[in-house]
């Protein structure tokens, strides 16, 4: 073999070499932030799981007040979702230039707006409980339960926001793994007191439900202890002190508010949306209601995969963004991180395909819901690939440059112009069953693809908003 022959081979396998380390490079950095946060979201899943259960064993009326109760706890977490997403953009961005003052000023803010509405939610759930369990039952002990619930639980609720803001900074810092040990604490600890509280173990006097408010909040309060603790003894990015919590200046505020608003609407108003398609599946009668909540629930435990990719590719792009990467880079990175998430979600498609069948047969159900819920999960498992890009683009793509006003127009416009007007047309218009309602809605996925497609190779999405913010 010739001298020059050799050299080419030898640049070629360098060239390789290099290439398989810069890709395998890339999967660390996401799948690094996306599995912890895939985890997560698992186990915030179990924790309500536990609840249901083990009040379950109290009877249909403890079921229906937990049920009630936890609508507070779940505005709350939107609220705060919104808010923490919103904010996650500049911690990003701040974190990539290594601004750690400007990234404690904006988780400052807020974490101070988060405070501000959990000291709202605490009030009406301790002082006025009976008015809010009053607009979902009149049912005398459901509404004497949930109030002996939301009494003794209201005190976590700012627990809770506490120890989101800073979980939501430290996924987009230096400790992404951090969340994921406090709540795999919370988790033990509200198992272990829902067991011992509710049921009356190791001498204690059985309290029911009251149990297991207490049981939640002493997890509230360990998990938050254990994040502060942990945040500040390691001294990671979000152990700010008050003065940089307190410190931020009217032109990062403006900033802040400009960007977030959109985000903290859209998870507002997509909820809402939400909430209407489950009003019209109920419409279809108690066979189809049961039939997809069945089908969510196989479907959505394999979210938290998306989810995990979609604040992974925030956490990446938005700090190559503000560490000032060139566009073609971030440009190249954001098109592995599609790649990786269509394949997640023909992968995903294929599995639960698979195993829907297997996971049916452990409900006890008549054989017309059996049927309508393998539909029904055969109409989501068609549309996977398309929501796992979906979910990428608007968290993870669009939100990380700011593109804010853009994934709110995408995202809560083909909702509520094209999903929830089609599925009623279906289900109350035309009385079409279950399955061919929910075909009709998840047109959406497909029209928010196209749009969000088109945004995304326009490339304007890439924008550096802390470059001149000091």
């Amino acid at each position: 073999m010739d001298f020059s022959r050799k050299v080419y081979i030898m640049r070629r396998s360098e060239l390789l070499t290099g290439s398989f380390q810069m890709e395998s490079g890339f999967y660390r950095r996401v799948l690094g932030i996306a599995v912890p946060i895939a985890i997560h979201n698992l186990m915030i899943s179990a924790i309500n799981m536990a609840d249901v259960f083990m009040v379950g064993q109290l009877g249909e009326e403890a079921i229906a007040a937990l049920g009630i109760s936890n609508q507070l706890m779940f505005l709350l977490i939107l609220f705060l979702f919104g808010m923490g997403s919103g904010g996650q953009i500049f911690v990003s961005q701040f974190y990539g230039k290594g601004d750690l003052l400007n990234l404690r000023r904006v988780m400052g803010a807020v974490l101070g707006l988060g405070i501000f509405v959990s000291l709202g939610a605490f009030t009406g759930a301790r002082f006025f409980p009976e008015a809010i369990v009053g607009l979902f039952s009149n049912d005398a002990p459901v509404v004497k339960y949930a109030c002996e619930y939301l009494r003794i639980v209201s005190w976590s609720y700012i627990f809770t926001a506490v120890s989101f803001i800073y979980q939501v900074v430290l996924r987009s810092t230096d400790s992404p793994r951090l969340p994921v040990y406090s709540c795999a604490l919370a988790l033990v600890i509200n198992i272990f007191f829902n067991w011992v509280l509710i049921f009356g173990h190791l001498g204690l006097p059985a309290m029911g439900i009251r149990g297991a408010a207490i049981a939640t909040l002493i997890a509230r309060v360990a998990e938050t202890a254990f994040t502060l603790a942990y945040a500040y003894i390691r001294n990671l990015a979000a152990a700010a002190k008050f003065s940089e919590l307190v410190s931020a200046k009217k032109e990062l505020l403006k900033q802040l508010f400009v960007t977030a608003v959109p985000v903290f609407f859209n998870e507002i108003t997509w909820a809402l949306g939400i909430l209407a398609l489950n009003w019209i599946y109920a419409k279809l009668g108690t066979e189809s209601l049961a039939a997809i909540n069945i089908s969510d629930s196989v479907t959505k435990l394999f979210f938290a995969a998306f989810i995990g990719i979609g604040n992974s590719g925030a956490v990446v792009l938005g700090y190559d963004i503000g560490a000032g990467a060139e566009p073609g880079k971030v440009w190249k990175t954001s098109k592995k991180l599609v790649k990786l998430s269509i394949s997640t979600g023909v992968f995903l498609s294929l599995f639960v395909f698979l195993f829907t069948d297997p996971i049916l047969s452990v409900y006890n159900i008549s054989e017309s819901v059996r049927d309508l819920a393998y539909k029904s999960t055969l109409v989501w498992i068609l549309f996977l690939p398309v929501v796992a890009f979906n979910n990428l683009n608007i968290v993870g793509i669009l939100r990380s440059g700011g593109d804010t006003k853009a994934a709110f127009l995408i995202d809560v416009g083909a909702l509520w112009l094209v999903s929830v007007p089609v599925s009623f047309a279906g289900a109350v218009a035309f009385g079409l069953p279950l399955y061919w309602v929910l075909l009709l809605g998840k047109i959406e996925e497909a029209i928010k693809f196209g749009w969000g497609f088109k945004r995304y190779i326009s490339k304007k999405w890439i924008r550096n908003l802390v470059k001149e913010l000091n």
